[in-house]
């Protein structure tokens, strides 16, 4: 039993260095049945957003022993957090996240980000949570989120920590401009730029219709003055 203690002291301590930096410091045994709560900051510089919304997918609680048991719906993506580095957990929260949207799973909690530019998750249970937040378009640019795992709960000053506040990190893109082309213009807007058109083509045949009859009138014209020389001459 107090090997187990200290293998989920190891694990907790693992999860706390690597999404929050905490020292690594002795604590005292896991509440799996303590109220817990997840906040998120969302702000990018000194902006804030709101009606943004965000999700939370419960994916393990803890057994009586203190060992992480992943939900029915998540074993396909079940996976040992010890000893697993930085990138490699990014990349496990965007295979769970692919995982989610391919097998159409809902979200345990989903509320819109307030105009503080807060979501605030409460009466969760400890475990290992993903935090899906969709990306919104403000002006010229779009701002997105790459998925997170959280693990509450978290240590902090040789206590563990069960309200947890994260500040998300977020990335900024320029919008493309889009450009219509005469391909994708509407029956209304449609713009024509082939000099080749049918239209344009009956517009020349009517012009050398034109054309050929004045110099037809023109050519009577001449030979009906010379027959009237010829005549004088006589």
């Amino acid at each position: 039993m107090i090997e187990t203690k200290k293998g989920i002291l190891r694990l907790f301590l693992f999860f706390s260095i690597l999404c929050f930096g905490v020292l690594n410091v002795e604590a005292e045994s896991i509440d799996i049945s303590k109220t817990s709560s997840i906040t998120l900051v969302y702000q990018y510089e000194n902006e804030k957003f709101s009606n943004v919304n965000a999700s939370l997918y419960q994916l393990a609680t803890f057994d009586i022993n203190g060992q992480y048991k992943f939900n029915n719906l998540y074993e396909d993506v079940t996976f040992d957090p010890v000893g697993i580095t930085s990138s490699d957990l990014n990349l496990k929260a965007t295979e769970i996240e692919k995982f989610i949207s391919e097998n159409n799973l809902q979200p345990n909690n989903k509320q819109q980000i307030n105009q503080n530019g807060i979501a605030n998750f409460k009466n969760l249970i400890p475990g290992m949570y993903l935090v899906h937040i969709d990306s919104t378009e403000v002006g010229n640019y779009r701002y997105s989120t790459s998925p997170m795992l959280v693990s509450i709960p978290i240590l902090e000053n040789q206590t563990y920590k069960y309200d947890i506040e994260m500040n998300v990190k977020i990335e900024r893109n320029e919008l493309e401009q889009e450009i219509t082309s005469p391909s994708d213009a509407g029956e209304e807007g449609k713009i024509d730029t082939n000099p080749n058109t049918l239209d344009n083509i009956m517009l020349y045949v009517l012009l050398m219709m034109v054309s050929a009859i004045v110099i037809l009138g023109v050519v009577y014209v001449l030979r009906n003055k010379e027959g009237d020389k010829n005549e004088k001459k006589k």
